[in-house]
């Protein structure tokens, strides 16, 4: 028995000196909007941070950190030019916030955030140009769907449409958004950041928020014209400063050449990093009391008085039930507040449409024991880096994106789901259940780089439950009793991927 002892005492002295499982970093994201990264680990961590020269660059180390895959680099435009991800040594992995050649920072104005130990943000102030430095001019984009012409901007699109758009200046004024409804990008310019550094203007983002609805941004100085966007006649999209060309500035300084700035040796000032702000919340359900046996009596008992639970939270028969779930799930209505989305016939509107529907879904899953987050439960507006930080944040398990359909004739109906990554199995079991309950049209389910898509850290699916324009489904939409039976076939199938998958 002392040997046996012995054996124990000496493998648990083995087993306490080997080196903890190491934690990953599991997602990042750079916010141009913000100027802002952020990112997150499955586990606790204490970045370091430290702005660092020639060329400026801000370093976030991640001690005892795995990248857990290769590593990546993401260009990103004006003043940044990229951020990248990588595994410094094998205990620390490294992410990298390059800023163009010329350009600095003030490390006293970075914040280093931690809402959690595993939920951290790092904010930058704008970039300025270093003192006694100068820079080329940035060379003008070579996309061939994107031109810098005489008078202002070209974006070639595969589509003949008509009419001028609306566009939306942020509160700081540097930028200018246009929302390009029934437009699906071309190839070579969704997801792209294209640097144009021409009239005020330094770079153009192209994004496709839903596959009816394309947004292009204008990054510009504060002081820069509001800008007029319109539809060519012969195909495209026509941008020009309002007031003309008399009331921009060029913003393109002419090539200057100086002493390389490599020569100077780099410098390196540390950034500090307070401790995160919450402690790690833990992901455990209400625990299950523990089962006590006891002699059973006898099965003589008087009849028991009948359950009555409260209506909002009776599981449905028909649909399948998690019990003891820890599962969170993110259900995200599109569009909101100033943005309606697609307007189809009689003028129904998408967010009319898609609320109703993700509050059923919502109501629906939590019913069958399955915790829910909503991006918005009214008609507001959401960014999308707002609706993925926040699936991000809560670490859920899954993210749904409900949106509906748009086309420029009334001949588009039907029914199809999206995925980017992770999300297939998610988008094939929706886009299953509906089309088997509601009998709607199967457009299929399909692979789409849409930012909510892109940036969720997991499985994730966009759903487009028809279309407001089209000559049958719009009709469908419109009645209450239908968008009640799309949330619930959309509920059944988020359901069976979670008990198929275990989770």
């Amino acid at each position: 028995m002392r040997n046996c002892w012995l054996l124990l005492s000496v493998l648990g002295t083995i087993i306490s000196a080997l080196p903890a499982e190491a934690a990953k970093l599991t997602s990042w994201q750079f916010d141009t909007n913000q100027n802002k990264l952020v990112f997150s680990t499955n586990d606790g961590v204490q970045p370091t941070a430290k702005l660092i020269s020639n060329p400026s660059r801000v370093v976030i180390d991640l001690p005892g950190t795995q990248l857990g895959k290769p590593t990546t680099h993401k260009q990103i435009g004006s003043a940044v030019k990229s951020v990248r991800a990588g595994q410094f040594n094998a205990q620390t992995a490294r992410l990298v916030v390059e800023l163009e050649a010329g350009y600095t920072i003030d490390p006293q104005q970075v914040r280093v955030v931690g809402n959690t130990p595993n939920q951290w943000s790092v904010q930058l102030p704008n970039p300025q140009r270093a003192p006694g430095s100068t820079t080329r001019a940035i060379a003008a984009t070579s996309n061939p769907n994107f031109q810098i012409t005489q008078n202002g901007l070209y974006v070639r699109l595969d589509a003949q449409q008509t009419g001028t758009l609306q566009t939306q200046r942020s509160k700081d004024g540097r930028q200018i958004a246009i929302d390009l409804p029934g437009i699906a990008l071309p190839s070579a310019l969704a997801a792209q950041n294209l640097a144009v550094s021409r009239y005020g203007v330094s770079s153009v983002q192209f994004t496709q928020i839903s596959p009816s609805m394309a947004r292009m941004t204008l990054n510009v100085t504060a002081d820069s014209p509001d800008w007029q966007a319109s539809f060519s006649r012969f195909g495209g999209l026509v941008l020009v400063p309002m007031g003309g060309m008399r009331s921009i500035r060029d913003s393109n300084p002419k090539p200057e050449f100086s002493t390389p700035v490599a020569n100077t040796p780099p410098s390196v000032v540390n950034i500090p990093v307070p401790p995160p702000r919450n402690p790690l919340p833990p992901r455990v359900s209400t625990p299950t009391p523990p089962r006590v046996s006891t002699p059973t009596p006898p099965r003589v008992s008087p009849p028991a008085p009948p359950q009555v639970s409260p209506p909002t939270r009776t599981p449905s028969p028909s649909l399948p039930t998690i019990p003891n779930s820890r599962v969170l799930v993110t259900i995200d209505p599109g569009h909101g507040g100033r943005d309606p989305g697609a307007i189809g016939r009689g003028g129904l509107r998408e967010i009319d449409v898609v609320l109703p529907i993700s509050k059923d879904v919502a109501r629906i899953l939590e019913q069958q024991g399955v915790k829910v987050q909503m991006t918005r439960s009214d008609d507001r507006f959401i960014s999308l880096g707002g609706r993925t930080r926040m699936a991000n944040g809560a670490r859920s398990d899954l993210f749904v994106s409900i949106h509906a359909n748009a086309s420029s004739t009334s001949g588009g109906n039907g029914l199809e789901t999206f995925y980017y990554a992770t999300g297939k199995g998610l988008a094939q079991s929706i886009q299953t259940s509906i089309v088997r309950r509601t009998g709607m049209k199967n457009r299929g389910v399909k692979q789409a780089r849409f930012y909510v898509l892109k940036n969720t850290a997991m499985p994730a699916a966009l759903v487009e439950v028809g279309f407001v324009t089209g000559s049958s489904d719009a009709a469908k939409l419109s009645n209450p009793a239908f968008r009640r039976q799309m949330a619930e076939a959309i509920a059944e199938g988020i359901l069976n991927y979670v008990k198929r998958n275990n989770l």
